[in-house]
C-alpha cells in the first residue's frame, strides 16, 4: 500500500502538470544539450534534473524550467567559457532558451521571454508542486503562504491528494489555535483529523471527516450519519468537510443536530483567508524593529543566539539570517548584514553586523520561508536554495580562491 508521502508526491507529478509546450522546450533543452556533449565527448557525471526537486526552495516568477548538474567536463566547460560553450548557447537560443551558471557543479535553463504566457503558466505549475510540498512537511504553515493559496484557488482543493486533503485541514485549523492530530489515513474508522479548542469546561474534541470527492460525487446520508454516530460515541462534535457536495437529505439530517457542520471547499477557503491573515500579523510583528532590537540586544550580549544562523554560500561570503519564527517543520529567516575582513579581499574572516541595519534597508523584501529540520539534537533550515545551521559565535573564514 503506497505512503502518504508517496500519495502526495504521486498528486504532485500527476494532477498537476505543465502544458504540452512547456514540456516540449524542456525536452528540446535535454536534448540539444546531451547531443552537444556527446558530439564533444563531455557527457560524464553530469545529469538533469527537476528544478524543484534539486533545489526543494520556493520558486518565483520566471522560474528555471530545467537543471543541469555536472561534476564533469560539461560543468569545467561551462564554468571556464571554453569554445564549445558557444555551441551550446547558440542552439539553445534557437529554442528561446539561456543556460546560466548557479554554482560550480550547476545550472538553470530558462525561458529567454520571462513575461511570455509560457513562463507564467510554468511559474503557476511550479507554484502547485511548491504549496503541495508545504501541505507535506508543516503541521501548521508559519508563513501563510499555503492558505493564501487555497483562500484563492479553492477550487484546487480537489486537485489534492486525499491524503493531503485532510493534511491540509488539519494544518489551517492547527493555524487557527487547535490542537489537531490526524489518523493514520487508513482503518481510521471514519474518523480522519481529531481537534481540540480549550473551553471553559475543558478541552473540546471535535471530529472530522474529510472526502475530497469530485463535484458529481455527492456526500450521501450513511456518510454524516455515520460520523454522527462516532461523535456522539466520543461526547465530541462532528465536522464534516468535502470538495463536492451534500444531498439534499444529509444537509437535513444534519440541521437536526447543533454539534453536527457540514463544510465545503468555500468553508475551507474561509478558513484558510482567516489563517493567512493572522499568519500575515504575527510576520508583521516578528519583523516590527521594537521585537528585532531586543533579540538583538540579546545576541550581542551574548555573543551567539539560537535565533542567529548562517550558510556558507558559493562565489561569495557565508551569510547571516535571524530566525524571526518557527513552528517545528518551517520558519521565516530575515538575512543580516555581514562584515569581511579585510573589506573585498579573497581569504579573510566574516561577522555579521548586529547594528539593527538590515540587507537593503528593506525587512519586508528580504524574508524568506525555510523548512525548518531537527536531528539528533542539531536544528538546520533549508531555504532560498542554501542550508543554514546556527552560529556558534566564532569568525566565519572564506577562501574565494578555493
Amino acid at each position: 500500500m503506497a505512503t502518504s508521502s508517496e500519495r502526495i508526491k504521486d498528486a504532485r507529478n500527476s494532477r498537476a502538470k505543465p502544458d504540452q509546450e512547456l514540456e516540449d522546450v524542456v525536452a528540446q533543452a535535454k536534448a540539444i544539450t546531451e547531443s552537444w556533449a556527446e558530439r564533444h565527448d563531455l557527457w560524464g557525471d553530469s545529469g538533469h534534473k527537476d528544478p524543484l526537486d534539486h533545489y526543494d526552495t520556493e520558486p518565483g516568477e520566471g522560474s528555471s524550467i530545467l537543471t543541469l548538474w555536472s561534476e564533469g567536463m560539461v560543468g569545467r566547460c561551462l564554468n571556464e567559457g571554453m569554445d564549445e560553450a558557444e555551441e551550446l548557447y547558440e542552439a539553445l537560443e534557437s529554442i528561446r532558451v539561456f543556460i546560466e551558471l548557479d554554482d560550480h557543479v550547476t545550472a538553470g535553463y530558462y525561458l529567454i521571454d520571462q513575461e511570455s504566457d509560457l513562463q507564467k503558466r510554468f511559474d503557476e505549475w511550479a507554484r502547485w508542486r511548491w504549496t503541495c510540498r508545504l501541505i507535506e512537511a508543516d503541521t501548521a504553515d508559519v508563513s501563510g503562504d499555503i492558505y493564501e493559496y487555497f483562500s484563492k484557488r479553492p477550487d484546487d482543493l480537489y486537485r489534492l491528494s486525499p491524503r493531503a486533503f485532510e493534511e491540509l485541514i488539519s494544518s489551517v485549523f492547527t493555524a487557527r489555535g487547535w490542537r489537531t492530530q490526524i489518523g493514520p489515513g487508513s482503518a481510521d474508522e471514519g474518523v480522519d483529523v481529531r481537534m481540540w479548542i480549550q473551553s471553559p469546561l475543558g478541552d473540546a474534541l471535535t471530529l472530522v471527516q474529510a472526502k475530497r470527492y469530485a463535484k458529481h460525487r455527492p456526500i450521501e446520508l450513511d456518510a454524516v450519519a455515520a460520523l454522527e454516530a462516532h461523535s456522539l460515541r466520543e461526547k465530541a462534535s462532528g465536522l464534516f468537510v468535502t470538495t463536492s457536495r451534500y444531498r439534499n437529505v444529509a444537509k437535513r439530517f444534519a440541521s437536526r443536530n447543533k454539534d453536527l457542520i457540514l463544510a465545503d471547499s468555500s468553508d475551507v477557503a474561509s478558513w484558510c483567508e482567516e489563517a493567512s491573515q493572522e499568519a500575515m500579523k504575527a510576520n508583521a510583528r516578528a519583523l516590527a524593529m521594537a521585537s528585532l532590537g531586543p533579540l538583538l540586544d540579546e545576541i550581542r550580549a551574548r555573543g551567539t543566539h539560537p535565533a542567529l544562523v548562517f550558510c556558507w554560500k558559493s562565489f561569495s561570503y557565508p551569510c547571516f539570517c535571524i530566525v524571526l519564527r518557527e513552528t517545528p517543520t518551517g520558519a521565516l529567516l530575515l538575512p543580516i548584514p555581514s562584515q569581511a575582513t579585510p573589506p573585498d579581499g579573497l581569504v579573510g574572516y566574516v561577522l555579521p553586523v548586529l547594528d539593527g541595519s538590515l540587507v537593503d534597508r528593506t525587512p519586508g523584501n528580504g524574508v524568506f520561508r525555510a523548512i525548518r529540520r531537527e536531528s539528533e539534537g542539531r536544528v538546520s533550515y533549508w531555504g532560498n536554495g542554501e542550508l543554514y545551521g546556527r552560529w556558534d559565535g566564532k569568525p566565519l573564514r572564506f577562501d574565494l580562491c578555493d
